[in-house]
């Protein structure tokens, strides 16, 4: 009987990474400091993906590495670097490019730097340097290259990489949306590899890669639930890769006393639960704030009067509106365009939204009017037929187009009272405070709105000197008529609800 052999099973590439980084590196700092560089299972599964092949191209084009601060990311990322560019290690690729690209110049430094400090703490200083020409540096081992870029949007359109690491994510502005596609499309020549890292923080672009299924794109998110306890254990473990073991439970609840005590948990919930939001930027309201009031049928009491804020745009802007159900608090809004100059899906690419204003459509609030111009005798009628059969108690909105807002009403035979606000540290900070009040409090109640949330996202509330609040565009392109608006509604249903009637007594004599 012939004897046959079994044919050794191909091992996995990733474990080989694994073992050779054990073997070749220590942890150069932190709670594990001195001991053999392990990747721990998470960052082996992630390797596993960057390293998977699909006809001899990478099954993956883009990954994404999700994760809260200080979780080991950095020093993974510069391990993978030096896997590329030893020649003892099993992956090594000769003549390796490289691209690591950040906001900016300070942060495109993070991983160059980790590979440094683990070639250093291996005692293999003398083969790595870091060059600081041409600006911001470029990393170099043997034959192979890393450039440090700042993220500007003209960055990576010239450059041919077997890999593109764009670091810290969530911190790209709107502004630099472009370097997304930049780095991309430098994989071509070599058909390399995109990889996106940080925690979420607001960049929509970031966000828009981590939400949106694609078979080409391999994401690996670390958070803890967006509706969670902020104080629950449970949920930072849920955000902490590596079972506590890179960063440890006890840091994780000094840092959330810490941030209780202050009176803020946003950057505890943007920095350790890795979860959206810009602890820098103040909004309106915030989506956890909002999220509480959403219902999946929000019912509106027979007859009630209703309160409406109204923002009027011009060619470039939104006309935006808000049904206010003045008792049972219920939320409506409704957005316009005019479809003269462009479709919805170029108005989204002109205001950095992507394909918001597409979807909102699809969602029914948002409408097209004819014209150049949002056409009021276009808009009235649909937003008539949204507030149904309940009494007009007021209609708020600023004096812009007042006259043409007046005439379209007079045309339309309506006779709303009309209330007109502006938008200066007095009515608009006012108007702000009570939105608040009212979300703050629970007191409405409404479906989700992607309309809602979109505008929300892109306004701003500026503080002034005196502590008086107005809202402003984050951006040049941003459009806030919705929020605009809403702050309108909910000023006068506030109003409404605090107003004291007079009690009359009549006596017979």
């Amino acid at each position: 009987m012939a004897l046959r052999l079994a044919k050794p099973k191909p091992k996995d590439p990733a474990l080989q990474v694994s073992d050779w980084l054990a073997r070749s590196f220590v942890v150069p700092a932190g709670i594990s400091r001195g001991e053999p560089f392990r990747l721990h299972d998470f960052q082996l599964e992630f390797l596993r993906a960057y390293l998977e092949v699909q006809e001899g191209s990478p099954r993956f084009r883009t990954l994404i590495f999700s994760l809260p601060r200080k979780t080991g990311k950095s020093t993974f990322m510069g391990g993978l670097l030096l896997a590329r560019m030893l020649p003892d290690s099993p992956i090594f690729l000769p003549n390796f490019r490289a691209v690591c690209v950040a906001p900016t110049a300070k942060f495109a430094g993070f991983v160059p730097q980790a590979a440094i400090d683990l070639m250093e703490a291996a005692g293999r200083g003398d083969e790595i340097r870091l060059k600081h020409a041409p600006s911001p540096g470029r990393l170099v081992v043997g034959n192979g290259h890393c450039q440090l870029l700042s993220g500007d949007s003209k960055s990576g359109h010239g450059d041919d990489v077997d890999l593109a690491i764009l670091d810290e994510g969530g911190l790209f502005p709107r502004r630099q949306d472009e370097i997304f596609d930049a780095t991309f499309n430098a994989l071509a020549a070599r058909d390399g590899s995109q990889i996106l890292t940080g925690t979420r923080l607001d960049s929509p672009r970031f966000s828009e890669l981590i939400e949106t299924e694609n078979p080409r794109t391999y994401v690996q998110l670390h958070a803890a639930d967006k509706d969670g306890d902020t104080g629950d254990p449970k949920q930072w473990a849920k955000a902490t890769p590596g079972g506590f073991k890179i960063k440890s439970k006890a840091f994780i609840r000094d840092a959330f006393e810490k941030a209780k005590a202050s009176g803020s948990l946003e950057d505890f919930k943007t920095s350790h639960l890795n979860l959206p939001g810009n602890p820098a930027r103040e909004l309106l309201v915030s989506y956890d704030t909002l999220a509480k009031c959403y219902r999946d049928d929000p019912n509106t009491i027979p007859g009630e009067p209703v309160h409406v804020g109204i923002d009027l745009g011009g060619a470039a802007s939104m006309t935006a509106a808000t049904i206010a159900y003045e008792h049972s608090g219920v939320i409506k809004v409704l957005g316009a365009f005019p479809s003269a100059d462009m479709t919805l899906k170029e108005r989204g690419k002109r205001d950095l939204v992507g394909d918001l204003w597409h979807r909102a459509a699809l969602a029914g609030d948002l409408i097209e009017t004819s014209g150049s111009v949002s056409d009021l005798q276009e808009f009235l009628p649909e937003l008539i037929s949204r507030i149904g059969n309940h009494p007009v108690a007021s209609v708020s909105c600023d004096r812009y187009r007042q006259h043409e807002f007046e005439t379209a009403l007079a045309r339309a035979k309506i006779s709303w009272p009309i209330i007109y606000r502006g938008t200066g540290p007095k009515d608009g900070d006012a108007d702000i405070r009570a939105t608040r009040r009212l979300f703050l409090a629970g007191a409405v109640q409404m479906q989700r709105s992607i309309l809602l949330e979109g505008s929300i996202g892109e306004a701003d509330v500026r503080v002034s000197a005196t502590g008086a609040t107005q809202l402003d565009k984050s951006h040049l392109h941003a459009r806030i008529d919705v929020a605009q608006s809403l702050c309108l509604a909910c000023s006068a249903l506030l109003r409404a609800r605090e107003t004291v009637l007079p009690e009359y007594f009549v006596e017979v004599l």
